[in-house]
């Protein structure tokens, strides 16, 4: 189980008891924009993604120590390969963030002590993440972290994702 503290923060496991501070995120639709996904339109979706997160097992609160409220969300989705199949020792991460938190450092902070303890405890050889390309804050983020650039693509003007917009893919891989 994963269990960290940073100066200003705790990454911990959701729990359900957590829903009111995740859905004031998920369901605002500047800060899913941000983070890539439709916002949840009601409570009932925010527990359904809730959940979901719990389930997961690799997604974790940011919790802010000061007012031990959720502030955030980051974790670890499954990496598929190009054969459909999950690539092994590889994730997608993944974060939002309230925005009200924003431009302070915290996802920054959050999410390098994540990145260091996944691969400090080897549970991962390659973390990958895709953003928008007009998603600076995220890519700041990914750039402090040490991850590098892959490769960018322009989705379809019919995507049902985002589109016409361009992503952006980064790669970080555990050092030997």
């Amino acid at each position: 189980m994963i269990n960290i503290q940073t100066e200003r923060l705790m990454i911990r496991q959701f729990v359900e008891s957590d829903l009111d501070d995740y859905f004031a995120i998920v369901g605002d639709p500047k800060n899913a924009k941000a983070a890539g996904f439709q916002y949840a339109h009601h409570k009932t979706d925010a527990a359904y993604l809730l959940q979901t997160a719990i389930k997961q097992g690799m997604v974790f609160a940011i919790v802010e120590t000061l007012t031990q409220r959720v502030i955030g969300s980051v974790g670890f989705y499954p990496k598929i390969g190009q054969n459909g199949e999950q690539e092994a020792d590889s994730a997608e991460i993944g974060y939002v963030l309230n925005r009200l938190y924003w431009g302070q450092g915290i996802m920054t902070e959050a999410a390098t002590s994540l990145v260091k303890t996944v691969f400090d405890q080897q549970l991962l050889k390659t973390i990958w993440a895709s953003i928008l390309d007009d998603n600076r804050r995220s890519q700041r983020v990914l750039e402090n972290l040490g991850f590098d650039y892959v490769d960018q693509f322009t989705h379809s003007a019919h995507a049902i994702y985002q589109p016409g917009k361009t992503e952006i893919i980064y790669r970080l891989d555990r050092p030997n």
